[in-house]
């Protein structure tokens, strides 16, 4: 069983930073082999400068998978790998939602029909099981990068409500298997588990 860290916390928190640290820190320990999982997919502008700023932030060294959906693939596909960084969940949960109930370009709001459903639930739970599963059978250490964002008002939107209590209960589970959680506020860390 792979040894499990989680880092979670709020948009620009510095949780992506912290995780970057703990996976250097064991990556020079180790002298181990990393491997950097990344959840994101680019629909516009910003968001590609914001991958750029994580891909600058990374030591060359680091191994590369893009996996948007199958998590478990990822980390059971590639069996030379002692050290996984997944960053991060919360684009993980955004992907599985529009991929099991797409409603075509997610980012247009042009299209409000998006249909959420209990099939469309127990599938995303599937999914959630198959990545703490891989978790589970793996060897070494994998970093879960999360986001909080449960602790702000009830969302206006049905789309972000939905998102907020799938990614919440992404995060309870993945955070109940891990052996270390962190929260991380202002750039601080602190231990919870």
């Amino acid at each position: 069983m792979a040894r499990v860290t989680m880092v979670v916390g709020g948009s620009r928190s510095g949780k992506s930073i912290f995780a970057e640290k703990i996976t250097h820190d064991l990556e020079q320990e180790q002298a181990g082999v990393v491997t950097y999982i990344a959840t994101g997919t680019i629909w516009d502008q910003e968001f590609a400068k914001r991958v750029e700023k994580h891909k600058n932030r990374r030591p060359k060294t680091w191994g590369l998978i893009e996996e948007p959906c199958n998590l478990h693939y990822a980390i059971t596909d590639n069996k030379i790998h002692d050290i996984f960084l997944i960053d991060g969940i919360g684009t993980w949960v955004t992907n599985l939602m529009y991929k099991i109930s797409p409603k075509g370009d997610h980012q247009s709001q042009e299209n409000q029909d998006f249909n959420w459903n209990k099939e469309h639930e127990d599938k995303f739970a599937e999914y959630l099981k198959l990545f703490i599963d891989a978790c589970n059978n793996a060897q070494g250490t994998i970093i879960i990068v999360a986001d909080e964002v449960g602790m702000d008002v009830v969302p206006y939107h049905k789309e972000a409500r939905i998102f907020r209590d799938l990614n919440g209960m992404a995060n309870q589970q993945l955070a109940n298997n891990a052996q270390e959680v962190y929260l991380v506020t202002c750039g601080i860390p602190l231990k919870i588990k």
